[in-house]
């Protein structure tokens, strides 16, 4: 089993992004912890593309102190999706964990980081996809830096998304859940990086290890960080305070065909 390495893939990716990684590893090395300022809260929206109900998405949106200070600016961003005891229809819940609980604090981060509110059942891959669409449209965004990441259940949809999806995601970072086999074939173009605790109970590793390895026996650029000890809650949240790995999404580009 390989672990997570991020400096081959960063020599690879890097470009100029590196002295923007460092500043990262800064911001981020008390999450959760101490805010640097006071809390800005993030904006909240409920125009966005509908759910399989027809009723609209609602989410936490966070744009960076600088957004629109510079005229043309495209700003790399993220779409984070929660787990199953996150869903429903109270934005409120979103802060337990994950960037909507610290993200105010952090007005320096440079993402736009869009985090959607799933009312029921499991997130379905059309309406993410229409949401990144409309996303792209109404923020300035760099359509070749988008990532891709979600916790427990919504590790699974961002498995789900991204196979069903595989040129829309510069990367996918999965955390604590994997994915259905068939996407295996469909992500060899895409970098992933997903992490998993081996004393993780509610959904044990086994089957995250396997669909890692079988991206690679395909060729593809995937990686699994395994954490000693780590249960299903202890591991959720940790890879936002692993300076390599913010460095690594802050590295991660699009491939042109």
């Amino acid at each position: 089993m390989r672990c997570l390495t991020f400096s081959s893939s960063g020599e690879r990716r890097a470009g100029h992004f590196c002295v923007a990684g460092a500043v990262l590893a800064l911001l981020f090395s008390g999450i959760p912890g101490q805010a640097q300022e006071e809390e800005r809260p993030a904006k909240v929206s409920s125009a966005s593309s509908a759910d399989k109900n027809g009723a609209p998405w609602r989410y936490f949106l966070f744009l960076p102190a600088a957004y629109g200070e510079e005229k043309g600016r495209e700003w790399p961003m993220i779409l984070w999706l929660h787990g199953r005891s996150l869903r429903g229809n109270d934005l409120e819940q979103l802060r337990r964990y994950g960037p909507p609980a610290f993200l105010g604090k952090q007005p320096e981060f440079p993402f736009v980081v869009i985090c959607p509110q799933l009312p029921d059942g499991a997130w379905p891959a059309k309406e993410l996809s229409d949401l990144v669409d409309e996303c792209l449209e109404l923020y300035d965004v760099d359509p070749d830096r988008v990532i891709l990441t979600g916790d427990s259940l919504g590790a699974m949809g961002a498995w789900n998304l991204a196979g069903s999806f595989p040129d829309k995601f510069a990367a996918l970072t999965p955390v604590t859940a994997h994915g259905p086999a068939w996407v295996a074939e469909k992500l060899l173009k895409m970098p992933i990086r997903a992490w998993h605790g081996d004393a993780d109970e509610a959904v044990p590793m086994k089957e995250h290890v396997a669909i890692i390895r079988q991206i690679q026996e395909l060729g593809g650029d995937a990686e699994i960080k395994v954490i000693a000890g780590g249960t299903h809650g202890s591991v959720i949240g940790m890879n936002w305070r692993d300076s390599d790995w913010l460095t690594w999404i802050e590295n991660q580009r699009r491939e042109s065909e």
